[in-house]
């Protein structure tokens, strides 16, 4: 019996942990957040906005430190690789802070909050005024 109990208690503990099911936030796609948070416009312009930030702001701003370190490192282009590399140093910097800030489980967490209390934080409660307004804008031009 003492040799069965260690046993038992190894898969009824391995069971209990890894039978719950949980959201990897971080491997759902732009449809999925679609799929399970799309309820409304605010929440559609709020998944807009994480994967716009991302994926056209933070990664154009990083693209340009790997070439002109590139520049710097061949000897014939030392005096505009160098100066070109400090320059574009500040954004790649503030691109990883876009990465960091608009990250996809910090979308999850704030969706999952709107559709529990209806609230959004206050930083991103503007930026989706702003544009909702611009979608009634653009409404009304056609």
């Amino acid at each position: 019996m003492n040799k069965i109990l260690p046993f038992v208690l190894l898969f009824t503990l391995s069971y209990s942990v890894y039978s719950q099911d949980k959201v990897k936030p971080r491997k759902m796609s732009y449809s999925d957040f679609t799929k399970d948070f799309g309820v409304n416009d605010t929440a559609s312009v709020v998944i807009d906005l994480f994967f716009d930030k991302k994926d056209n702001g933070a990664y154009g701003e990083m693209l340009f430190l790997p070439i002109t370190v590139g520049l710097a490192a061949i000897p014939q282009t030392k005096a505009i690789g160098i100066p070109l590399t400090l320059i574009s140093a500040p954004l790649f910097l503030h691109g990883c802070y876009i990465l960091i800030k608009y990250r996809k489980g910090k979308l999850y967490k704030v969706l999952s909050n709107y559709k529990r209390s209806k609230e959004l934080p206050k930083w991103l409660q503007k930026k989706v005024d702003k544009q909702l307004g611009l979608y009634k804008v653009v409404d009304r031009e056609y």
